[in-house]
């Protein structure tokens, strides 16, 4: 009895081929959708920065201390909780990069969001506060100076009736909300750019803000018929956002920006995400050795069709001669 060689049909080894095309396109295509994937995970928890109350900082090495000058060395991810008085922090040009309500935190309880006691006379310069970052502060005496707020904003709890204020001096809001307050003290916001800025956010509980020499980018679509004050840079009708004389008026608006308002501009150095972030990002060596694995499995399949077909060719015209 003469054992019949195994019959490889020709219409079965195309099918196969589709079928390792398919797959390793499959694989491939998952691999380059996680390379083009944001670096880091939008829902991975930031991780805390402390300011301690001895002075020291906990949670990263990229803040300097100088006596009570804290300055940043990179980029900072996440929050900033300040546990100390009158500390001044400057991000020299870096930002603070957290999602909401992560930022600068002054406060001592954060389960009380009323009236909680708060650390003071805190100084916030220079930070770029990305990813809509914010400054909470629960009392007065604070100065926050030569910022820019990407889409964030000022909050402010507590403190009402301090004979102090927070000094809201040259910063630069793009896209925010400005300053939100309530059962707040006095807040005095002069000298500062607001661009695009669709709300000033403002609870009226406390004491009204101080608004005085700002510049408004929608001024000019507010007040066309407005007319500059001869040689002072002020517009002759004052900015109200809401209408109402009483309540947060701007009465000098200045005609051109602040110049040098806002946090200085630095080189593109920003520091990698936190190692939590990292350690959560695929080794790039996996999707590379998987994709180079499929690429070499459709090639031997293929060579191996190839040269099934030609001696299956080869074979039946020998068995015709």
């Amino acid at each position: 009895m003469v054992k019949q060689p195994f019959k490889f049909s020709k219409w079965f080894g195309i099918f196969l081929l589709i079928f390792v095309l398919l797959f390793s396109g499959v694989i491939v295509g998952q691999f380059v959708n996680l390379g083009v994937a944001q670096p880091y995970p939008t829902t991975l928890p930031y991780p805390t920065v402390t300011i301690l109350s001895d002075g020291r900082v906990e949670g990263t090495d990229l803040i300097q201390r100088d006596g009570n000058v804290y300055t940043f060395l990179g980029d900072i991810f996440g929050t900033l909780k300040v546990e100390k008085d009158g500390v001044i922090i400057d991000g020299a040009g870096f930002a603070i990069r957290a999602d909401w309500y992560g930022g600068v935190m002054l406060k001592k309880n954060p389960a009380d969001m009323v009236m909680p006691p708060s650390y003071g006379e805190v100084v916030v310069r220079n930070v770029r506060f990305c990813d809509r970052g914010i400054i909470y502060a629960s009392t007065e005496g604070n100065s926050f100076l030569n910022n820019t707020f990407e889409g964030g904003w000022i909050e402010t709890r507590g403190g009402m009736g301090s004979d102090e204020f927070n000094l809201i001096k040259h910063n630069v809001f793009v896209n925010a909300f400005v300053i939100f307050t309530s059962y707040s003290g006095r807040n005095i916001m002069i000298e500062n750019n607001f661009i695009n800025c669709s709300r000033l956010y403002i609870d009226y509980y406390g004491a009204p803000v101080e608004f005085d020499r700002n510049y408004w980018s929608d001024y000019e679509a507010l007040y066309p018929e407005a007319k500059e004050i001869e040689g002072t840079g002020i517009w002759g009708i004052p900015y109200s956002r809401y209408g109402r004389e009483q309540f947060n008026v701007d009465y000098n608006p200045l005609v051109n920006p602040v110049v040098g308002a806002g946090a200085p501009v630095i080189d593109d150095t920003s520091t990698p995400a936190p190692t939590s972030a990292m350690n959560d990002k695929k080794p790039e060596i996996l999707p590379t050795a998987l994709i180079a694995a499929s690429v070499v499995v459709v090639a031997v399949v293929c060579i191996g069709l190839l040269v099934y077909f030609k001696r299956h060719k080869h074979s039946s015209q020998h068995h015709l001669t």
